[in-house]
């Protein structure tokens, strides 16, 4: 991560990271990213992402209600990244303290698998923007909520094709988002492998990249944000990750709820197997005052 963030500072360019809790905490003994991290926007990324029970399980009951009250409790606790149980106080609350002069309120869903119990306990513990739907290609309001639209690209590759898809987007929409994960630059696969068949029995990390492919991912993005920053000077792009509410109010029908249901569950499904019982219905009381 400290060399991306080098990578952005170089450029002048500013970003909204998304960090965990658990994250939080590790970022506690690491003073210098923090600094270059008080230069961007930060965002939450929920307390413990992918350790059992996760969101689309621990919301995932018969009551919504029980899932609101649930999520308020887990998403202001330290969870054990072994066993998943509550070990006092943590989460969006630790990620405040680590930077008091953010005010942290924009969330984006492990997997972009959001659940709505979810996030309206978050709203009411002050999130006021979204980035893990596929509700619309623009920003819209909902429930004191802006929903932003799901980004073009995802873990970084370095594929020359990145920039043109970027340049497209831009061409074409009024807002344009990159999702480039810090892990893909440095491991081999997804650090969070080891969740996929439950809670491990003790933490293993993943198997790095060599130091020449590292360096060959950190130069070609080094060469995706010196084209950012020219389409900037030249005024055919506006780096702002100053979030802003949406003046667009939410439209939406029974079959694009249940395509957002969908859209929502396939990390759930694909990774972890996992068959959601009440999700869809939650969805579809989230979003019945609308229809």
């Amino acid at each position: 991560m400290l060399r991306l963030l080098e990578q952005l500072k170089k450029h002048e360019l500013k970003a909204l990271f998304f960090v965990t809790g658990a994250m939080a905490e590790r970022l506690q003994t690491h003073p210098e990213i923090l600094k270059l991290l008080e230069e961007h926007e930060i965002g939450y990324h929920s307390s413990s992402h992918s350790v059992h029970p996760t969101i689309f399980e621990f919301t995932d009951v018969e009551k919504y209600e029980e899932a609101y009250q649930t999520s308020t409790l887990r998403e202001t606790s330290h969870i054990n990244p072994l066993t998943g149980e509550i070990e006092g106080t943590g989460g969006i609350l630790l990620l405040r303290k680590l930077f008091p002069s953010k005010q942290i309120t924009a969330f984006r869903a492990p997997g972009f698998c959001w659940s709505p119990p979810h996030i309206e306990a978050l709203r009411d513990l002050g999130i006021k923007f979204d980035f893990s739907s596929t509700l619309s290609k623009k920003s819209v309001y909902y429930k004191g909520l802006t929903f932003y639209p799901p980004p073009i690209l995802y873990d970084w590759q370095g594929k020359k094709s990145y920039y043109q898809v970027f340049l497209r987007s831009i061409i074409r929409t009024s807002i344009t988002i990159a999702d480039l994960h810090p892990n893909m630059f440095a491991n081999q696969n997804q650090w969070d492998s080891i969740y996929y068949e439950g809670n491990p029995k003790q933490i293993t990390y993943p198997i790095p990249r060599r130091a020449i492919e590292i360096n060959s991912l950190i130069n070609s993005f080094d060469l995706f944000l010196k084209r950012l920053k020219y389409l900037e000077k030249i005024k055919l792009l506006e780096i702002a990750p100053k979030l802003t509410k949406s003046d667009k109010h939410l439209t939406i029908t029974e079959k694009a709820i249940d395509e957002c249901y969908e859209n929502s569950v396939i990390w759930a499904k694909q990774f972890f197997n996992y068959k959601p019982k009440y999700l869809r219905k939650h969805f579809l009381r989230f979003f019945d005052a609308n229809l």
